[in-house]
This record gives C-alpha cells, structure tokens and sequence, in this order.
C-alpha cells in the first residue's frame, strides 16, 4: 500500500514539474499561467456630459395699426371734383389748364383728407420664442479595476477592463540573460 502510495506521488510530482519544464520548451519561451490577485479596485473617471434642453422666453412686439377710408378712394373722389370745379371756373384757353390744375389739386387735397380720417392703432403682443442649448453636468463613470496580482511571489498591478475574480491568466516569457 505504501508503495501504491508512493508510486502515485511520484507520477504527479512528475506531471507537475515535467509540465512546467515543457512550458519551458515552448517555442520563443511562452507559456501562460495562473497568478492569484490579491486586490481588485474599480477606476472611476469624472465625465462632462451634455443634455440638450429647449429653453423658452417670451418677447413684446408692437404693432402699428391704421384704420380708416382708403386714400385712394379719397383721391380719386378730389380728382373728379377738382376737375369739374377746374372746368367750370376756367374761361376760354384758359379752361383745360384750369381742368388740369382743379384735378391735381383736387387729387392732393382727397389723399390728405383720407390721412387726416386714418386712425392708428398700437397695440402690443408677446410672442414666444424657443431654442434647444446644451446644459452640462458631471458624471461619475465606472472606467475599469486596477488588479494586482502575485506570480512567483512578487506583485504587479495593472488596469483592466473587467473584475478578473480570484485568479487571472498572465503570458510568462522566458529568455536567456545576455
């Protein structure tokens, strides 16, 4: 039994270190292995981040109004007056310029009547307007883990993009020493 014992001891201890030294042989002396970690920190970063939101204010705009007979109804009405008074005042040669006269004049005196009836009107309306802008806030962001892990009994650390738990994988090359 002790011999089972002992031959069985023997083979693993054989495997275990003829496994080793074949990692040894490997072509350009790589191999991986096993290191156990031994502290696990996530990495926060503070990031600037943007929200666009609509932003909305309301502005006065003033409005001028007129209101009253039209000017050129008025106008016209002068033209056909003064040129009939025009006609019947001038005597002779006289009479179509005075035709002429009566209707410019008559055409003057109506537009400014009609201005003079024109009633204006202000008044005031708020109109809305709006705009999208960036507002920005600070976030904190999970950016990875800084690891360390012991091989061989010395530490290294390292960032890493995921919690690699109890043990990570690491590439072992061995060179000779120049």
């Amino acid at each position: 039994m002790k011999s089972r014992i002992l031959l069985t001891s023997l083979a693993l201890t054989g495997l275990v270190l003829g496994g080793t030294a074949q990692a040894y042989d490997r072509p350009g002396g790589v191999f991986y292995d096993q290191a156990r970690v031994v502290d696990v920190r996530p990495i926060k970063e503070i990031v600037r981040v943007a929200s666009p939101q609509e932003e909305c204010w309301t502005e006065p705009v003033r409005h001028v109004h007129r209101t009253g007979p039209d000017t050129g109804t008025y106008a016209l009405t002068g033209t056909i007056i003064g040129g009939v008074l025009g006609n019947q005042v001038g005597k002779g040669d006289t009479r179509r310029a005075a035709t002429a006269i009566g209707t410019v004049a008559g055409a003057m005196i109506g537009a400014d009547m009609a201005r003079n009836r024109q009633q204006t009107q202000v008044y005031t309306t708020h109109e809305q307007h709006c705009r999208v802008v960036d507002r920005y806030y600070e976030e904190e962001r999970h950016a990875g883990y800084r690891v360390t892990y012991r091989y061989q009994g010395r530490e290294y650390t390292r960032n890493m993009s995921y919690n690699p738990g109890s043990t990570v994988r690491v590439r072992v090359s061995v060179a000779p020493a120049d």
